[in-house]
């Protein structure tokens, strides 16, 4: 398999994904790459949208992790003396280098996330416009 070029000011996992696309196939065996049509992820509707509570689920774990995470990095040195300092300044960095594979890992989730609700349809914007339009229909006089 060829591997997908980074596109410039994007790294890692996150690049690899901007030309990747989903696709609801109904009706079509799921699976990478489906037959005909465009390369991409092929997937039944609900297949597909259980994935994305799948993925939904583990944002929220990850968000979790963060916060559980804070004090990784928020490490205050017991004393000022050379040996502290620097003992505290590696802890401190080992957090952040931990803070930063989580935020990396919720970026992956949210470019998945986000390409599987456009192939669902879902639109936070549509849905409450819809929302607003049934409320505003359910008012007027028959």
């Amino acid at each position: 398999m060829a591997e997908q070029a980074t596109p410039p000011g994007d790294t890692g996992a996150i690049g690899m994904l901007t030309g990747a696309s989903f696709f609801v196939a109904d009706g079509q065996a799921g699976g990478a790459s489906g037959g005909g049509g465009a390369p991409g992820f092929y997937l039944s509707k609900d297949a597909m949208t259980a994935e994305l509570t799948n993925l939904q689920k583990l944002q929220e774990r990850i968000k979790g992790q963060l916060e559980a995470a804070r004090p990784m990095w928020s490490i205050l040195s017991p004393g000022q003396d050379p040996a502290s300092l620097r003992n505290t300044d590696a802890s401190n960095n080992s957090g952040y280098h931990y803070r930063d594979h989580l935020l990396r890992q919720s970026a992956y989730l949210n470019s998945i996330i986000q390409k599987m609700q456009d192939a669902l349809g879902i639109h936070e914007a549509h849905d409450e416009q819809a929302g607003k339009d049934i409320k505003q229909a359910g008012q007027e006089p028959i």
